[in-house]
């Protein structure tokens, strides 16, 4: 019998929302142009802070993860 790991809703939200932040700083620093906005944002000049915030918001994922094991 496995005990599959519970994580609380928020840290799985918050991991959903980095992850879509870091997806979307890659798409800016790695893509030509950019066709899905179609100029309304920057997503060449928000690449890093982008990456930076997405990273900040799974930290709580991986935390909780790491205290749950020991």
């Amino acid at each position: 019998m496995t005990n599959k790991p519970k994580f609380p809703l928020w840290v799985i939200f918050l991991d959903i929302a980095g992850t879509l932040l870091v997806a979307g700083g890659l798409f800016g620093l790695f893509a030509e142009g950019n066709p899905t906005l179609a100029g309304v944002v920057d997503l060449k000049r928000l690449a890093v802070p982008l990456i930076i915030l997405g990273v900040l918001l799974m930290a709580p994922l991986v935390i909780y993860a790491v205290k749950r094991v020991r």
